[in-house]
């Protein structure tokens, strides 16, 4: 049996029921085994695979045990001993004592996990502290509330756009490169190189890149074969101390910003369609990371029934509620709507995955969007959503970026729960997809797919076993 046919049966024979916390670590180790059990498959079917260089020092990031490779992440996630997090918060905070460290960690101000009969902290843990912990960050909770004049002027911009004021302020062409480099390394002498990099979907708002310089003349677009929109490159690995594999490619497309205001998506609202596919589709769960939370998504609407004032009922509850926070390796999370319920905060893709869990559980469409925000000075790793108005249609759903209270303007305060601006790539419409072509072993990143992937035929690479590089080259308005 395939990698891909297995994972399929694993997801489906759980999708059926809600996820608890217990079927989510069930699931992500059947989804472990039978990632392991494609790998397995593969080498059977290709005897022709290259043996490790003789006396190659097998590196951590080579990742041929898909089990052991996720405990790994772990350990290295949680890396600090206990007096390790403890010096680290007295950089800052000088008085701090033992026992106001484990309190933090009791509170969830600080992430701490077991491992081996001993206590480890979570690396990002002493610089959370400062954003979690209300006596350290000015009092900061809700997501916005901070937001600068320039976030808010690629707000306006799009507004202005909409209203006719500014023929320049809905759409950016974008000319940028992105390159993963493998540097020499005995253990992957005499091997092949597989690499998948992110490009850009056509969205609505999003055209098709057009692919301008490539380091390999062979590659392969995913196109729709997948979620994720990736090219495809494959090449020797270096042979030689000192030499490196480059994979790049060059190229250009057009963003563009979009925005309802309530009074239009009220004015339009329908019915849904309950028996068409696409509503079917995107109100089911997705196990492990997509699930139906019904008694919480109920209980922060109550009684109300309009799909848009739910939306905004749960946008506001979630950016209220659970702050930004560095985040762990997704791939090391069970379910991650419950991991952003228990420990009291999540990064951009986390509570993206609560507010679609919690609008699946409503009957609202909801689906998932990431890849990268350009904002000038900002470039970075970003996640979002999409929310489904019958009448309407998709609608971005920015739920890290919040509410922009600093504003006057009701518009600007209210634009990411239904709009979005002009700075985007998007790469990703969904979660834990199979690649294209398929990889055979573990990804680096289980859930989404920012950075890009390689292998080699003895295991996946994870970091720091090669290097990222996305450069803007150009970014200028466009009609």
């Amino acid at each position: 049996m395939s990698e891909a046919f297995l994972l399929s049966l694993c997801i489906v024979c759980f999708t059926h029921n809600r996820i608890t916390m217990n079927r989510s670590r069930i699931l992500s180790a059947a989804i472990l085994a039978a990632v392991l059990a494609g790998a397995t498959w593969w080498m059977g079917k290709n005897p022709s695979h290259v043996a490790a260089a003789p006396n190659a020092v097998h590196p951590v990031w080579l990742e041929s045990d898909s089990s052991a490779a996720i405990a790994s992440r772990v350990r290295s996630d949680f890396s600090l001993t206990f007096d390790e997090a403890l010096e680290a918060v007295r950089k800052d905070h000088p008085k701090v004592s033992e026992q106001d460290l484990r309190d933090f960690i009791a509170l969830h101000y600080m992430e701490a996990k077991v491992i081996d009969d001993t206590l480890r902290v979570h690396r990002k843990s002493p610089r959370n502290l400062n954003l979690l912990n209300p006596q350290m960050n000015g009092g900061a909770r809700r997501r916005g509330d901070h937001a600068s004049a320039a976030r808010i002027s690629y707000v306006d911009s799009v507004l202005e756009f909409k209203a006719g004021r500014n023929e320049l302020g809905g759409a950016h062409e974008v000319t940028y490169s992105f390159r993963i480099a493998v540097p020499y390394n005995e253990a992957l002498r005499g091997d092949s190189l597989r690499v998948w990099m992110p490009v850009p979907r056509a969205t609505q708002r999003q055209t098709a890149p057009e692919i301008l310089e490539v380091s390999q003349p062979d590659y392969v677009i995913s196109g729709d074969r997948s979620v994720h929109s990736t090219i495809y490159f494959e090449a020797p690995a270096p042979s030689e101390d000192g030499d490196t594999a480059v994979f790049e490619y060059t190229a250009r497309f057009i963003t563009r910003g979009q925005y309802a205001s309530p009074e239009e998506i009220l004015a339009a609202l329908k019915p849904y369609d309950t028996t068409s596919a696409e509503y079917i589709r995107y109100t089911s769960p997705e196990a492990p990371h997509i699930i139906h939370a019904d008694s919480l998504a109920h209980a922060i609407v109550g009684d109300e029934t309009n799909p848009y004032r739910q939306s905004e009922m749960v946008y506001d509850y979630i950016i209220e509620r659970y702050p930004w926070a560095g985040a762990r390796e997704y791939s090391t999370i069970p379910c991650i709507p419950e991991y952003v319920i228990n420990e009291g905060h999540g990064d951009c893709g986390q509570v993206s995955l609560l507010y679609i869990s919690l609008m699946r559980s409503l009957g609202v469409p909801a689906r998932w969007e990431s890849g990268w925000m350009l904002h000038p000075g900002e470039k970075n790793l970003h996640d979002w959503a999409e929310v489904y108005f019958e009448g309407i249609g998709w609608l971005p759903v920015d739920v890290s970026f919040g509410r922009y209270t600093t504003s006057p303007s009701k518009a600007v305060q209210g634009f990411y729960s239904h709009g979005i601006d002009a700075h985007r790539f998007a790469t990703n419409c969904g979660v834990s997809g199979q690649l294209w072509p398929a990889k055979r072993y573990v990804r680096s990143e289980t859930v989404d797919f920012q950075l890009g992937e390689v292998e080699s035929s003895r295991g996946n690479l994870f970091y720091p076993g090669w290097e990222q590089n996305f450069k803007l080259i150009d970014i200028h308005p466009v009609k």
